[in-house]
C-alpha cells in the first residue's frame, strides 16, 4: 500500500515506487481552485501518462474520549473493500487493477486521514467515479468489516507481542499517560476491536469525509480544467463541513530512565527519545542529512560507535517520527546484549554528544548525494510529487516543495548543519531512555516497571 512520503523519508522511498513512473520534463507548481470551490495544488508534469491525487482530511478522532480508536484504522481499510452503490463488496480492487490504478486511505500523524489515487490519465473518469461512490456512501459490508477487523487485530497483536514494542508503549505511557491519544497511537489494549461496531465506523466516516479537506494535490500531465473537474467529481455529494476540531493534548517529555522488566524476553533493547521541532518550522533538509549520518545505515555514527566500543554489529539506528504534526520526536534505538545494557547506554550518550558538538565530520557533498539523486529523479514519480507536496501544504509552504528543496539542499553547509544540531536537536540529557530486558538490574538506577502503564509514574 502506498504511503505519503514526507521529505524526511525520501532517501529510502524510491524502493517503494515501481509502478507509477516515467514522466519526463520539469514539473511546475501552482495554487488553483476547482470550479466547485476546492482549493488545490497542481503539479503539472509534462509528457507523462500517470496522474496522482492526494487528499488530507483533518480529524480529531484520536484525541477524544468518546471514540473507538480502532474505527479509523479498520474503517480506512474497509472503505474500498466494503463496497458502495453499484460496486459489490470485495470487487473494486480487481477493477482498479484492471485499470492499472490504485487507491488507499490511511491515517497520518493522528491529525489527518489521507486518500490517494494513482491512475493512467485516460482512466480518470472511471477511477474518480469509483472513489466518489466509496467516499460518499460506502456500504461497509459487515462480513468484510469482520474480516478486516480480525486481520488488523491480528497484525496489532503480533506487533505488540515483541518486547521492543512494549518498550515503545511504555514511552507513550510516559509521555501521554491516560490521554486518549496514547491509546490511539498504539492500540495496545485490544478491547477496541472487540467493542468495534459498524455504527462506530459510520460515525467516523460521517464526520471525516467532507468537501473541506485541509490539503489537496494533483500531479501529472493534466491541465487546470481537467484537474478541477476531476476534483469536483471526486467530492460530489460529500457534506460541506465536518465537526469542529478539538485536538487537546499535553505531552510530558521530561527526561526519564526506565527499565521495563520482561523476564521471558529473549533479547534486550534500549531506546532514546526526545522532542524536536515540527517540520512546519523548517530545517527538514538538514534533518534528513543529519539523521542519516547519525543512525541511517551501517556507516553511521551510532552503528560504528556500538560496533567499535562494544565489539558487536548491533542494528542500532536513528530516525524521526510524528506523534502528531505538532509533536515530533527523534528516536535512537536498537537491540543490545543484556549484560552490556549499561555500557550501551554510555556508548550512545557519548557518541551522540560528540556528534552534536563536532557536527558532520563526513564530506558534506557525499552526504548530500543520495538526497540530491532522489530529488533529481522524483519528477519521474507522480506519487512522490503529490505526496511531498501534500506534506508541504499541510506545513503551510508555498507550492513547489521539491523544486524548493533542491535550492535548500544546495545551500546546506557544514556550518548550517552544526547550527541545526545545536538549535533544534535535543541535548543528550533531554532524552528519555527506555530499556527492555529480562534482567531487572541491567540498567542501574533506572525506574523498574513490569508493565508499560507503570511508566507514567516514573
Amino acid at each position: 500500500m502506498i504511503r505519503l512520503i514526507p521529505l524526511a523519508a525520501v532517501i529510502v522511498s524510491l524502493a517503494a515506487c515501481t509502478s507509477e513512473e516515467s514522466n519526463e520534463g520539469t514539473p511546475s507548481a501552482s495554487s488553483e481552485v476547482s470550479p466547485g470551490g476546492i482549493p488545490y495544488t497542481l503539479i503539472h508534469v509534462p509528457e507523462g501518462d500517470d496522474v496522482a491525487i492526494h487528499v488530507a482530511w483533518p480529524t480529531d478522532w484520536a484525541y477524544r474520549e468518546d471514540t473507538n480508536k480502532a474505527a479509523a484504522l479498520v474503517g480506512a481499510e474497509l472503505m474500498l473493500a466494503g463496497g458502495a452503490q453499484g460496486y459489490p463488496a470485495g470487487e473494486v480492487g480487481e477493477r482498479l487493477a484492471d485499470l492499472n490504478a490504485d487507491g488507499s486511505l490511511y491515517g497520518l500523524a493522528s491529525d489527518h486521514i489521507v486518500g490517494e489515487l494513482v491512475f493512467e490519465r485516460d482512466a480518470i473518469s472511471e477511477v474518480v467515479e469509483i472513489a466518489n461512490a466509496h467516499l460518499r456512501e460506502p456500504l461497509l459490508d459487515q462480513a468484510w468489516l469482520n474480516r478486516i477487523s480480525d486481520g488488523v487485530e491480528q497484525n496489532v497483536t503480533e506487533e505488540r507481542s515483541q518486547p521492543a514494542a512494549a518498550g515503545f508503549e511504555a514511552a507513550r505511557w510516559a509521555v501521554f499517560g491516560e490521554q486518549p491519544l496514547r491509546n490511539a497511537l498504539s492500540l495496545y489494549e485490544l478491547d477496541a476491536f472487540e467493542e468495534l461496531s459498524r455504527d462506530d465506523i459510520l460515525a467516523w466516516h460521517a464526520e471525516t469525509f467532507t468537501r473541506t479537506p485541509e490539503a489537496v494535490t494533483v500531479a501529472g500531465e493534466i491541465d487546470t480544467k481537467a484537474a478541477g473537474l476531476a476534483l469536483d467529481s471526486l467530492f460530489e455529494g460529500l457534506p460541506e463541513k465536518g465537526r469542529s476540531m478539538t485536538r487537546d493534548v499535553a505531552p510530558d517529555f521530561k527526561p526519564r530512565r526506565i527499565l521495563l522488566h520482561i523476564p521471558e524476553a529473549e533479547v534486550s533493547s534500549i531506546a532514546f527519545m526526545a522532542p524536536v521541532p515540527p517540520t512546519r518550522q523548517g530545517g527538514e533538509v538538514e534533518d534528513v542529512l543529519l539523521i542519516n549520518a547519525l543512525g541511517g545505515d551501517d556507516q553511521s555514527v551510532l552503528f560504528n560507535a556500538m560496533r567499535t566500543n562494544l565489539r558487536a554489529s548491533y542494528a542500532f539506528g536513528a530516525g524521526m517520527d510524528n506523534f502528531t504534526r505538532d509533536h515530533r520526536i527523534i528516536v535512537m534505538a536498537g537491540e543490545v546484549d543484556t549484560s552490556k545494557m549499561a555500557d550501551a547506554e554510555s556508548v550512545v550518550r557519548e557518541a551522540y554528544s560528540k556528534f552534536q558538538k563536532a557536527g558532520l565530520e563526513d564530506d558534506v557533498a557525499e552526504r548530500k548525494a543520495p538526497l540530491n539523486a532522489y530529488l533529481s529523479e522524483i519528477n519521474d514519480f507522480v506519487i512522490d510529487l503529490a505526496g511531498v507536496e501534500l506534506h508541504n501544504t499541510l506545513d503551510g509552504g508555498d507550492p513547489g516543495r521539491v523544486q524548493n528543496s533542491m535550492d535548500e539542499l544546495e545551500a546546506v553547509t557544514a556550518v548550517s548543519l552544526s547550527e541545526r544540531l545545536n538549535d533544534a536537536f535535543p541535548k543528550i540529557d533531554e532524552f528519555t531512555v527506555i530499556a527492555v530486558s529480562p534482567e531487572a538490574d541491567s540498567l542501574p538506577d533506572a525506574c523498574v516497571i513490569t508493565t508499560p502503564r507503570e511508566a507514567v509514574d516514573c
